[in-house]
């Protein structure tokens, strides 16, 4: 019942677009699968250790004002460069046969998933919520274990479909119409940074 409530949850996470939609979005189209794997698995390893953090007692933590306006900032200001850099510099090029050989590629998107997601206060608050609601539904930790490894099974599975669909979508695009579309992922990644600003600034 755990397991199967959790994976649903998981699953159900699919219809929230986040920063880390696009980023993921952005690296499949531009890199091909190889980036989108690396990002995904960067953003479920994240999820990993927000996880980790809560449930090691660092709520308090992040309920500080101080805390996360400055955790707020730091997202802010690398979604802010994320979202000019796919802006004013969008890439076209299809690279991933490069990606291939190259290992501290990959280790760079996964690092970019990892950060997008972690520096983001809303994953918290997520996860807080989540874990909240299933330390009150289920008594023994086994079960809270098996709830929130089902959430996050159920959300790395939905961002290897993304994955999956962008790189088979990139291959109708022309090159025009792909950076056009990255100077859209860019001005929707400034919005993200700049909501999350006022999110901690407000």
């Amino acid at each position: 019942m755990a397991f199967t409530e959790g994976i649903l949850v998981g699953l159900s996470m699919i219809i929230f677009i986040g920063p880390v939609f696009f980023t993921l979005l952005k690296s499949t189209l531009e890199h091909g699968k190889f980036a989108g794997f690396a990002v995904a698995s960067g953003i479920i390893i994240s999820d990993v250790t927000c996880i980790a953090v809560c449930l090691l007692g660092a709520i308090p933590f992040f309920d500080n004002d101080i805390n996360q306006f400055w955790i707020g900032l730091t997202g802010s200001i690398i979604l802010l460069a994320l979202g000019l850099k796919y802006l004013i510099k969008p890439n076209a090029e299809h690279n991933s046969r490069q990606l291939r050989v190259k290992n501290v590629l990959i280790v760079s998107f996964f690092t970019k998933g990892f950060l997008v997601n972690f520096i983001n206060p809303f994953v918290f608050l997520v996860w807080i919520g989540l874990i909240t609601y299933a330390k009150s539904e289920f008594i023994h930790y086994e079960s809270l274990f098996i709830f929130l490894g089902g959430a996050l099974l159920g959300i790395f599975s939905t961002d290897l479909l993304k994955v999956i669909l962008a790189d088979k979508i990139k291959r109708l695009i022309q090159p025009k119409v792909l950076r056009v579309t990255y100077r859209i992922i860019g001005i929707i990644l400034i919005g993200f940074a700049i909501r999350i600003f006022l999110y901690v600034m407000l």
